[in-house]
């Protein structure tokens, strides 16, 4: 006791009881965590299996396993061996993170993650390396033929005709190096029922008592938006048999999470994943997922959405009363006669014969060429309120903010569009640099440099 009060000044000694009252509080304290951190601790420990430890210190080598089952038996840390010499740390890093923390994490099977990723991949656009090594990965983890294929054209709805397309061709090249000929068509019957009835089906079985909206959000100002969403994504797109819906889900979320800026679309897509059966731990670990490849932010941002989506979904369940959904009356004409007038617009675009256009992928995906032809000519490019020369200079405008290498070739074809109907250079020109305000310097000098491609094929003066 006296070496005690040496140490410490007399005023800081108390009495033993105080010090045992402390002592208590401070026990208090510790005990008292929060309970959100603790039921979430509790709930990861009890998700994951033995076989994913987070704090290994062998990370690499299950990446490295991961990896295997991913890009093929015998794959190792020499695939990167250029970029090892050069950046080694690099190669640890990616190896380490992406497949030995993420992809090798349980709740979310290897096959689901690779449909993530190939739908990923083909939305951002620049980077087809990537993709390549994830299409021969949906093969490597059980994925069919027909399965890679779907999962690509899903990506229509979100990111437009020419990311599919580029992907498309990073497909062909992967067929053609494993052999495999295939030429899936699975062109919808007209006869039972129409595109928008089989869309709004389509609907009720994925979305339920909420189908009703997106027939109705858009009958103050552009009705026909609505029709178009209805018939096509959902009438064309997520009726094509190949893919499950639960697939399909997971494509959405992934692409709507690559894309950014569209939270209120993928809120409504992360309801749709857990109404086709998804789980609220695959749909956290696909967000998870998306860090590598869109970064830890729009990752965050997704987790966020998601979140708010789980609580307000559980919230309905308890109270959810179903209900009957009459299908909206809505005449659409056959699919011979939009594709007809989408040739005939094609053309006058063109120059040339729009049979080409859907030729051009009956080796691997003839449904293709048709929904090109069918949907973007036939449906949106010939509307009128707008003729094609507007048309074209803003879809020349449009191509030029994606800016990504997937719109490359699509934005010489339109270039050279905008100039068969109407379109001189100097508009063209000034169509690509209106978007210097909004898409910035790099992507503006890129498509500028492909006009004067187009313009010196042409023998054209500016």
């Amino acid at each position: 006791m006296k070496l005690y009060k040496k140490v410490i000044p007399n005023q800081t000694c108390k009495s033993l009881a105080w010090k045992r009252r402390k002592f208590i509080e401070m026990l208090a304290t510790f005990t008292a965590l929060p309970s959100a951190f603790i039921a979430f601790t509790t709930s990861v420990r009890a998700n994951q299996s033995n076989a994913y430890l987070p704090h290994s210190r062998d990370r690499y080598k299950r990446g490295l396993e991961v990896l295997n089952k991913i890009a093929g038996a015998g794959t190792d840390d020499s695939t990167f061996i250029s970029l090892r010499v050069f950046s080694p740390d690099l190669v640890r890093f990616y190896i380490e993170q992406s497949y030995g923390d993420i992809f090798s994490r349980p709740g979310l099977d290897l096959k689901y993650r690779e449909i993530a990723n190939v739908a990923t991949l083909t939305v951002l656009g620049n980077a087809q390396t990537q993709l390549k090594h994830h299409i021969n990965g949906m093969f490597n983890v059980g994925c069919t033929p027909q399965e890679v294929l779907e999962t690509i054209l899903h990506v229509i709805i979100y990111r437009s005709f020419p990311a599919t397309q580029n992907g498309i061709n990073v497909v062909r090249e992967v067929f053609r190096e494993r052999n495999i000929v295939t030429n899936i068509d699975v062109a919808q019957t007209e006869q039972d029922e129409s595109r928008y009835q089989r869309g709004i089906k389509n609907l009720e079985e994925i979305v339920g008592e909420n189908s009703t909206q997106i027939a109705e959000q858009f009958t103050d100002i552009a009705p026909d938006l609505a029709h178009y969403i209805i018939e096509f994504a959902y009438g064309d797109i997520w009726s094509r048999p190949g893919l499950s819906h639960k697939s399909r889900a997971i494509a959405s979320v992934a692409a709507l999470t690559a894309i950014g800026n569209q939270q209120s679309l993928l809120k409504f897509h992360i309801k749709v994943a857990l109404n086709v059966g998804c789980t609220q731990q695959e749909i956290v670990e696909l967000l998870m997922q998306m860090s590598v490849y869109v970064g830890w932010s729009a990752a965050i941002t997704s987790t966020n959405i998601a979140q708010e989506v789980f609580q307000e979904y559980y919230q309905q369940k308890q109270n959810y009363v179903e209900s009957n959904f009459a299908v909206t009356k809505y005449t659409t004409e056959t699919s011979q006669v939009r594709y007809e007038r989408g040739l005939d617009t094609l053309g006058r675009v063109t120059k040339a014969s729009g049979e080409a256009v859907v030729r051009s992928f009956n080796d691997i995906l003839p449904q293709l060429g048709r929904y090109i032809v069918e949907f973007a000519y036939g449906d949106i490019i010939s509307r009128p309120n707008l003729d094609l020369r507007t048309r074209q200079l803003a879809t020349v405008a449009a191509l030029t903010a994606i800016g990504t290498t997937a719109v490359q070739d699509p934005l010489k074809v339109h270039i050279n569009g905008a100039l068969n109907v109407g379109a001189n250079t100097q508009e063209i020109i000034e169509a690509i640099l209106h978007m210097l305000p909004f898409a910035g310097f790099p992507v503006v000098q890129n498509a500028i440099n492909t006009a004067k491609e187009v313009f010196k094929e042409r023998n054209l003066t500016v």
